[in-house]
């Protein structure tokens, strides 16, 4: 007995195919397999008004709109772009940019220790060949490798972040 097996796409196909990749989204969560489910639907749907494409040009269809969701849904839906109050909030080095602090050992080319709040941080000079004795003030004018970059300032007791500083 010969079992004639169809051969053709049909537009259920793609819908099974969109339903499992959302479910796959669901149980692996990204937000990759949303797109892609959407594309195939959309494929399903050209297909269901287009029942004689070739198959090919399903796949092709396929791949462009799968392509064409992902993008659009990532500039819509674009989960690193909350707007935050605290913009600073996990770059606690960053935070210190534009303070007066008193550094704790001399700074030289190896570096220095540099006291700020109740903590030590490690520091480098803005430039090779800077030095301060320790006590110095200086200013912290960025942050390079997780080390504070510093350059001379006037007296340590003017950190503006300092309660009672003038």
């Amino acid at each position: 007995m010969d079992i004639a097996w169809p051969t053709a796409v049909v537009f259920w196909h793609w819908w099974i195919f969109g339903g499992l990749l959302l479910v796959l989204e669901l149980l692996a969560p990204g937000i990759f397999f949303l797109w892609t489910g959407l594309a195939a639907g959309l494929t399903g749907l050209v297909v269901f008004f287009f029942p004689s494409m070739a198959w090919e040009i399903q796949a092709l269809l396929f791949a462009v709109l799968a392509l064409a969701t992902t993008f659009a849904g990532r500039r819509i839906w674009r989960p690193g772009a909350v707007p935050t109050d605290h913009p600073m909030l996990n770059r606690r080095a960053h935070r210190h940019v534009g303070r007066v602090v008193a550094l704790t050992t001399p700074l030289g080319d190896g570096g220095a220790r540099v006291r700020v709040d109740d903590s030590e941080w490690s520091a480098v000079g803005e430039t090779v060949g800077l030095s301060a004795p320790a006590g110095a003030a200086v200013k912290v004018v960025g942050v390079r490798d997780g080390l504070l970059v510093v350059a001379p300032h006037g007296p340590a007791d003017t950190d503006p972040a300092t309660p009672g500083a003038p």
